[in-house]
């Protein structure tokens, strides 16, 4: 009698949406050090600041639905003490995750734009929220990656994510008729999405990218896209999920934009490469556009209207779409996969992952950008200060 044998017992590898898939197409080698390798940065300033605005809206709305329960709901604006406690709360836990500014300057940045989000979007999206922090999973079937580069017995990964936010919106409540945000989403929806569905809406301490045109390579725009509709993809196969008719990323930066953000808009406007722009011939244009931060004058008022519509950006959601950005993310993962196989095989680190010099921010803030060849050759002239170089020696008069 011939007796099978059990197989072997085996982990599913697990890719998290931003962790792992949005950190590898930024920049492989990066990804390879700070994720895999786990070696901390040098300059966790972004990481920071991510974390300290999730923190702070998620804190602000527990709060906030704790009045609801207690029978006398309490929505911003807040005052002063209730800001300041909130975000020194926030940042007495980064601390222990050994996670500061460092940096006096983005800190005051952090405080304004953490007073902005909860003063002026938390009266609108607060009521909309029915679940905060909502955590996604999902099993697909890992792709094939040459026989030389195998490296594990698996033929599934795991696909994992948070979601920030998934709202129930009902349309036929007059409370939420005069809601900005409703609006905002509604006339970006293609098609009535019926009496009631959801929306997941993801934060990003970032401004609004710019659209990915003139390159071969998906940019933000586009890869945070994708982000968006795979979270559609596994939150509508919860038990609790109801329709999922659009994804909303959140740029909370646009909301208290800086001098030079309003610079790179002006840039943007007259280039033609971003979406949301004043109405043409007005005087919100007119301001922008003359504006510049050679002229030395305090830059133009933009309206919460204006801001808002620059912070919402709305991905419907259909079936077409949803497969076509997880089979992107597919992709993805056998890239990682197969970089992964050639460092067990035997290549230098360096020559087994890929590496990506086309975004300048992501590099200037690399602790690999001194020995990184791509860095080097790409912006070595332009930043000489953060190209590696030897010790000078004074000569002997």
């Amino acid at each position: 009698m011939a007796l099978s044998m059990r197989p072997k017992v085996y982990s599913l590898p697990a890719y998290s949406l931003t962790g792992d898939l949005i950190s590898y197409l930024r920049c492989g080698l990066q990804y390879r050090y700070t994720r895999i390798g786990r070696l901390p940065s040098s300059h966790p300033l972004q990481l920071w600041f991510g974390e300290f605005i999730h923190g702070v809206l998620e804190e602000a709305y527990r709060r906030y639905l704790d009045t609801v329960r207690a029978g006398a709901a309490d929505l911003p604006p807040w005052s002063e003490d209730v800001l300041r406690e909130i975000r020194d709360l926030i940042k007495s836990r980064l601390a222990a995750r050994n996670l500061v500014s460092w940096d006096p300057d983005l800190e005051g940045l952090g405080d304004a734009r953490a007073n902005v989000a909860i003063q002026e979007l938390g009266p609108y999206l607060f009521p909309l929220i029915h679940r905060a922090e909502v955590r996604l999973t999902g099993a697909r079937l890992l792709p094939e990656i040459p026989e030389k580069w195998r490296f594990r017995e698996a033929d599934r990964y795991e696909m994992v994510g948070v979601v920030d936010v998934v709202t129930h919106v009902e349309l036929e409540e007059p409370k939420f008729a005069s809601n900005p945000i409703v609006q905002i989403v509604l006339s970006g929806l293609p098609t009535h999405p019926g009496d009631r569905f959801e929306v997941i809406i993801d934060y990003k301490g970032m401004r609004r990218p710019p659209l990915d045109r003139g390159s071969n390579k998906p940019g933000l725009w586009t890869q945070y896209e994708w982000q968006l509709l795979t979270y559609s993809e596994l939150r509508r196969r919860q038990a609790d999920a109801l329709p999922v008719a659009a994804g909303v990323l959140l740029y909370v930066n646009e909301l208290y934009p800086t001098k030079g953000d309003i610079e790179t808009l002006r840039r943007e406007i007259k280039g033609g490469v971003t979406d949301v722009v004043p109405d043409q011939d007005s005087d919100l244009e007119r301001d922008i556009l003359k504006w510049s931060l050679r002229s030395g004058t305090p830059p133009p008022h933009l309206p919460l209207s204006f801001r808002l519509a620059r912070a919402l950006r709305v991905i419907p959601v259909s079936d077409v779409a949803i497969q076509k950005a997880v089979a992107e993310f597919d992709k993805v993962v056998e890239r990682i996969e197969t970089c992964r196989g050639r460092e067990f095989a035997g290549f230098a680190v360096r020559d087994a992952w890929d590496r990506n010099p086309a975004e300048e921010g992501t590099c200037v803030v690399c602790d690999a950008r001194t020995y990184c060849p791509d860095f080097i050759r790409e912006y070595g002239r332009k930043t000489k200060e953060l190209s590696p170089r030897l010790p000078g020696v004074k000569a002997r008069s």
